[in-house]
């Protein structure tokens, strides 16, 4: 009996190979079948972090550029080059010029005359925001077309020096029209138009070119940089009519390196009565 034990106690412990290999393939089995079910919501979230970046980023972009055009001129959206270019001119300010005099205060109002070239004229209530400087621009009835319209010039002139109550041009200026709209007349920068663009896989925005009776495109400078990614981008402007207002429709899709991509539509009201 003694010698029995000795026997068994004397046996080496442990697996042997086959069973190692076989509890190997039943771990990669089972790795196999688990793997799935833990990565895939790792993944999903990577995937909405990489939309939710997207999201942000052309949403931003777009959000500044409606809040820019609700503040557009009257009439001087315009888009070119295939929908890929909007420009549009900026106002910064704006009020309404003195039309007549009181009849019994004439001496001290100052009119915007119509009928020859005027150099200052009084504002009515002051102006809107007070933002506006001397080297800014006063246009009147933008229609955009024919004598009025801004970009050519014939209806803006060039502001020397501004107080609440009135404003002195930097030279005698003859306005072809006057305004239908309540004598209003608008304040816009000094830094003149505004392009938004899409170009090279970039939404960009450029400005400080001038003022162009055709609209540029093709900048050899780049502007300011508002999204990247960009795989489609699209303007469209319906000038609306003497009932409705006019609207700027933008669309704009986003691809990063993953594939992952997002579109986004945006509309923006502008005022179209000069």
């Amino acid at each position: 009996m003694n010698d029995r034990r000795r026997v068994r106690a004397g046996r080496p412990q442990g697996f042997t190979l086959i069973e190692l290999i076989v509890v190997l393939i039943i771990l990669g089995i089972l790795a196999a079948l688990t793997s799935d079910i833990i990565l895939k919501p790792f993944r999903a979230f990577q995937d909405q972090a990489r939309r939710a970046q997207l999201v942000a980023e052309a949403d931003t972009a777009m959000t500044r550029m409606v809040r820019e055009l609700r503040h557009a001129l009257p009439n001087s959206v315009r888009v070119a080059g295939g929908g890929q270019y909007l420009e549009f001119i900026p106002t910064i300010d704006g009020g309404r010029y003195r039309a007549a005099q009181d009849p019994s205060t004439p001496a001290i109002e100052d009119i915007l005359d119509f009928t020859q070239a005027d150099v200052s004229f009084d504002v009515v209530g002051g102006l809107q925001s007070g933002e506006t400087s001397p080297g800014d621009f006063v246009v009147v009835y933008n229609t955009g077309a024919g004598s009025s319209d801004a970009y050519k010039g014939d209806n803006r002139a060039s502001i020397s020096s501004v107080s609440p109550t009135s404003i002195t041009l930097t030279a005698g200026k003859k306005f072809p029209h006057p305004s239908l709209e309540a004598q209003r007349f608008d304040i816009v920068p000094a830094t003149g138009p505004v392009t938004f663009y899409c170009q090279g896989g970039a939404l960009r925005r450029h400005t400080g070119y001038g003022f162009a009776q055709a609209q540029p495109t093709g900048f050899t400078s780049q502007g300011a940089l508002l999204a990247e990614h960009v795989t489609t981008c699209q303007f469209d402007y319906n000038p609306g009519d003497n009932v409705r207002s006019g609207v700027v429709t933008m669309r704009l899709r986003l691809t990063d390196a993953e594939g992952e991509s997002i579109a986004l539509l945006y509309q923006a009201h502008v005022v179209n009565a000069p």
